[in-house]
């Protein structure tokens, strides 16, 4: 089975990813492009090529299935991101319709590949619902924690949950702090990284006070 990941820490068997030499095409690409989508700083090409393959070393270690999207120079550089443009379920994918209007063809260019893999796809997010795969963590294989703010919006929260009704027994709401404003990148996952079944790497300061209390209460019932 090529499909399932309802979890942010068991262990990989397949993993869906997208080299930089296919994402960023070229330095003239990301010149064009960086400012635009609100990077801190041009990413070096070269380098970042350097970097990903040292990535892809340390991932073939454990991952014993390895699967990368292919080049698309009609997408924008962001598209190195493929967490966001699909979620991954037990029944197959769930694509995402973006909330960043520059990465709106991601889903579609996922699907046609996810098609070749035999990956099913569950559903997709439409009409103005919109949402965003970093917005979303899996706190185990039941409980679905969804971040709400500029990427990820009440519509497509409720697509979602009719998406995954029978797949998810909690899908808990996390308001997403201002920060910068909406041209700025903050998701869900900015603020909360799942390492094990009982650890997180957290930024204490932005983490939402209900979603505190929600999650220490889930701790100690898990």
């Amino acid at each position: 089975m090529l499909y399932g990941g309802q979890t942010e820490v068991g262990q990989i068997e397949s993993i869906l990813i997208k080299r930089p030499q296919d994402g960023f095409i070229s330095q003239d690409h990301l010149n064009a492009q960086w400012q635009k989508l609100n990077y801190q700083a041009c990413p070096d090409f070269r380098r970042a090529i350097e970097e990903y393959d040292q990535f892809v070393h340390l991932l073939k270690q454990t991952a014993p299935r390895m699967h990368f999207l292919p080049r698309a120079e009609s997408l924008s550089i962001d598209s190195v991101y493929v967490r966001d443009a699909m979620i991954m379920t037990d029944r197959g994918a769930i694509l995402c319709n973006m909330g960043k209007k520059e990465r709106r063809g991601e889903p579609e260019i996922a699907a046609t590949f996810l098609k070749e893999l035999e990956v099913p796809v569950l559903g997709s997010i439409t009409g103005d619902g919109r949402l965003e795969g970093g917005d979303l963590i899996w706190l185990d294989n039941t409980t679905l924690v969804v971040g709400r703010g500029y990427r990820t919006n009440d519509e497509g929260i409720r697509q979602l949950r009719e998406l995954t009704h029978d797949l998810v027994d909690w899908l808990v709401v996390v308001p997403l702090p201002h920060w910068s404003g909406p041209n700025d990148v903050m998701h869900l996952m900015s603020l909360i990284s799942p390492v094990d079944h009982d650890l997180a790497a957290v930024y204490s300061r932005l983490l939402p006070v209900p979603f505190r209390f929600w999650s220490a209460r889930f701790c100690l019932m898990g």
